[in-house]
């Protein structure tokens, strides 16, 4: 005969569990949800241990769940890294190899979005009206520039705000084409944390 890893009763030994099945109703919950979690399981555990010690989880039976979530999160780890490596370009081998080190814990940890604010993925795109403000401010920083020429041609006199209105309309102009490349830097950087 066998024990029960949480409460300690005698079960069957052919039981893989190890667990008596009042313990099963309040454990297999939380490993199912482990399972279909994204988050980490250990932190999982940890934020549900008062939850669990309410329901009837001893000690051993916390040792045993910590045991799982583990496992659980090792494993979730070495997948990540599976697809990583498959994303990677193939490099020649190199000629000293040494042992995987592991992924640090913080690093596949993620945040649980409640299921009321969902997260939007799809944005308007920024910036999407600056190649026309700058033609339309390079026209008015021209025309602004010929009324300059034609006033001093016609009057003899420099018009001093209409050189101001089109110097200021093609030094705004000149700033739109580098805000747009920032732009698209910016979504780019966005979408390798998304």
């Amino acid at each position: 005969m066998a024990k029960c890893y949480n409460c300690g009763t005698q079960i069957s030994a052919d039981d893989k569990l190890r667990l008596c099945d009042r313990c099963k109703s309040i454990l297999l919950p939380f490993i199912k949800l482990t399972d279909a979690s994204t988050s980490s399981a250990v932190a999982r555990l940890i934020s549900n241990e008062r939850n669990l010690r309410a329901r009837g989880v001893t000690d051993n039976g916390m040792d045993y769940l910590m045991r799982i979530c583990e496992a659980h999160d090792r494993e979730k780890v070495a997948e990540k890294a599976r697809r990583e490596a498959q994303k990677a370009p193939k490099q020649p081998p190199q000629p000293q190899q040494t042992a995987p080190q592991p992924v640090p814990e913080e690093e596949y940890l993620e945040i649980d979005l409640p299921m009321s604010a969902p997260l939007s993925v799809h944005r308007k795109p920024y910036g999407g009206f600056l190649t026309l403000s700058a033609v339309i401010l390079f026209l008015c920083g021209t025309g602004f520039l010929a009324w300059a020429v034609l006033q001093w041609i016609t009057a003899q006199t420099a018009d001093i705000p209409s050189i101001l209105a089109a110097v200021g309309s093609f030094a705004a102009g000149s700033v739109c084409f580098p805000l747009k490349k920032l732009i698209h830097d910016v979504e780019e950087i966005k979408k390798q944390f998304r």
